[in-house]
């Protein structure tokens, strides 16, 4: 077993260990100072003798958290998102991560101290941070599941208070080869929606849609100071004096089946934005090979299905399995639909002027890495996204792979 650090220590040569942060299940974390740069800093360990899990149960969660935290970097990051500065060893060969340290309080403390928030506006403003950190999120494959107030650190930043999420060990994606991770999660509680907390035991699919039940119940916590382990909640049904749109969102979002919820992140920000609880305008795609239609909202993604785990809003089979797992997403850019590739093969849309290549970024290092030119036969790059007209052909890989969505705008 590894030696258990304590205040005062030096991890990894340069780290001197400060006063105990805190610890969960599978990790604990100390505030510390990066000698090397005179910075503060939080170092994470894994928490071998303070949890009741077995070690390769938490070394496996642990692993995990740096994992979804470099991938979340190598996307560039996010200001409501934990950085991670260093993914290493201790002297020991005990392994640590070292993150940004969040100078600010857990969000469950926060209401033990101050009781439920009376502002309205604030409990909105928590909540659109929330949803622009799950979109990031969602729009890089990954699905947090573990929204939880003692998840969320509240740090001022910009002159105000903003929510920080802080733990990743529960949160799940695809692997390099685009398979379906474990879905299953070891934390039950009435922050999770039923396919989280009953993965397994249910065909419910997990998506975008399970953060949103959870941030819906995260402002139902903030106005009540409790949360019930019901479904479909309104807050003035517990007496709360809260906006009327304020509390059919957070009823609609937190809804027992997750297509009676909002599709994902994007479109709940855009809801609590407005301070209206109806959704925005939503498309249809007309799978013109199988017959089959599908609406979408803003922000929702289309790809590859799998056995088990998260996937994209709409799911289709692919057993040549050249469709990425989000391989477009779509969105609202001033009032006009926009396609966004995500995919490593491309997309193709088809206007009156003929087909048009559309390449992500992830698309085009790709290519580069195998010695490819991303470029078409007239030496143009193809853009990374497209504006969307009704009628519009997408085919996804290639318009000869005989994947094809005709797009129709609704009024």
């Amino acid at each position: 077993m590894s030696t258990i650090p304590e205040a005062g220590d030096l991890a990894a040569g340069r780290y001197r260990l400060e006063a105990k942060a805190g610890e969960g299940g599978f990790a604990k974390a100390y505030q510390a100072v990066d000698t090397e740069r005179d910075e503060l800093v939080a170092i994470k360990f894994p928490n071998y003798e303070g949890s009741s899990n077995d070690a390769d149960i938490i070394e496996e969660y642990f692993l995990k958290e740096a994992e979804m935290l470099a991938r979340i970097e190598e996307a560039g990051g996010h200001p409501n998102v934990m950085s991670l500065y260093a993914n290493t060893e201790d002297d020991d060969g005990t392994p640590m991560l070292v993150v940004e340290f969040i100078d600010g309080y857990e969000l469950d403390d926060a209401i033990e101290r101050t009781g439920p928030l009376e502002d309205t506006e604030h409990v909105r403003d928590i909540g659109i941070d929330l949803c622009d950190a799950m979109s990031f999120l969602h729009e890089n494959e990954l699905v947090y599941r573990d929204l939880k107030p003692d998840n969320v650190m509240i740090a001022q930043r910009g002159g105000r208070p903003v929510p920080v999420l802080i733990d990743f060990n529960t949160a799940t994606a695809f692997d390099s080869d685009g398979h379906a991770e474990d879905s299953g999660t070891t934390i039950l509680g009435p922050y999770k929606p039923r396919e989280v907390a009953d993965a397994g035991e249910t065909d419910a699919r997990q998506g975008p849609w399970s953060d949103v039940y959870s941030i819906g119940k995260i402002l139902l916590f903030l106005l009540k100071g409790t949360v019930p382990k019901k479904d479909g909640v309104n807050p003035r049904d517990f007496g709360i004096e809260c906006d009327p749109y304020l509390a059919e969102i957070v009823e609609t979002a937190t809804q027992s089946a997750y297509d009676q919820r909002y599709r994902n992140a994007t479109v709940m920000k855009q809801v609590l934005e407005a301070r209206d609880p109806t959704p925005p305008a939503q498309a249809t795609l007309t799978y013109i090979q199988q017959g089959e239609h599908y609406t979408i909202s803003p922000g929702d993604t289309l790809g590859r299905r799998f056995a088990k785990g998260p996937t994209p809003s709409i799911a289709i089979e692919d057993e040549g399995e050249y469709i990425s797992t989000v391989q477009v997403q779509f969105d609202i850019v001033d009032g006009q639909w926009h396609l966004q590739d995500r995919s490593l093969n491309g997309t193709y849309v088809q206007t009156g002027e003929g087909w048009q290549r559309v390449l992500g970024e992830t698309g085009r290092e790709r290519l580069e890495a195998q010695g490819e030119d991303p470029t078409d036969r007239h030496g143009n790059t193809p853009p990374t996204s497209y504006e969307l007209s009704a009628g519009d052909l997408i085919a996804l890989v290639h318009p000869s792979y005989g994947v094809t969505f005709e797009f129709e705008s609704e009024s």
